[in-house]
């Protein structure tokens, strides 16, 4: 495994679901983490379960101020040399579900998913092309492909998948690696799946029974195997969104 001491690493979405397991975890493998968050007091309740709380940084952003990204990041970076990753974990349909959106709606939804990416990428790549390395990582979703969730959502994240492969073509040559996952349904405290098993636990059961062929939700950490590997810069990976569903995409249903 990629050894993560004193790495240094930026999380979107640091203090919900994935974000937050994978900014414990990396705490605990002796990685440097800015936290992007948009609440101090959720970031400061994620810093007190990671490991050398004195190592790490806080950046306070709201994804959806696009204009307040590049200044903000920049304040927080201003004494690092080095970003190895920056790890956009943060996304969501946001609750927009209508079949045609209105324009604001449709905006909100893109700045989290796609526009703030664009933003916190272009700051952190001179860095990057700088110490000639370095890794940006997108969680995307199935959505991008099964249309599955909402079209605002769908849309974004099929877009997402598209940047990634485009990015590649003008960054792997200064060794930097425009990759990501696109998973599926999986659990974790407060995630859409978690908030789905609260809230409406027969649409949870049914989910399970309907689009998961092993009929058992997989959970956040199962994640984590495939994320440290993408975080080695390995330039096969460049340009890719690995599928990561536990089979529950219908990319080539049969018709029978």
């Amino acid at each position: 495994m990629i050894n993560f001491k004193n790495k240094n690493y930026i999380i979107t979405g640091s203090t919900e679901g994935l974000g937050k397991l994978i900014s414990i975890e990396l705490s605990k493998l002796g990685a440097n983490l800015i936290l992007i968050s948009r609440s101090e007091k959720k970031i400061k309740k994620v810093l007190n379960k990671c490991k050398n709380i004195h190592k790490h940084k806080i950046c306070l952003i709201d994804l959806n101020d696009i204009e307040d990204i590049k200044n903000s990041l920049n304040k927080v970076l201003i004494n690092n040399n080095q970003i190895d990753g920056v790890l956009h974990i943060a996304g969501g349909g946001l609750g927009v579900k209508s079949y045609a959106p209105k324009h604001k709606e449709y905006i909100r939804v893109f700045n989290l998913n796609l526009f703030s990416i664009f933003e916190i990428n272009s700051t952190v790549i001179p860095l990057m092309k700088k110490n000639k390395k370095g890794v940006l990582l997108h969680v995307g979703s199935i959505a991008s492909n099964e249309s599955v969730g909402s079209l605002s959502y769908n849309v974004a994240k099929s877009s997402l998948s598209s940047y990634v492969r485009s990015l590649s073509k003008q960054i792997s040559k200064h060794n930097i690696c425009s990759t990501g996952i696109s998973p599926g349904g999986f659990i974790f405290e407060n995630n859409a799946m978690g908030r789905l098993k609260k809230n409406n636990k027969l649409v949870y059961d049914k989910f399970i029974k309907e689009r998961l062929p092993r009929k058992k939700m997989p959970k956040a950490e199962e994640l984590l195997p495939i994320i440290f590997m993408l975080l080695e810069n390995n330039m096969m990976f460049s340009g890719n969104m690995i599928s990561c569903d536990s089979a529950e995409g219908n990319f080539y249903k049969p018709y029978y």
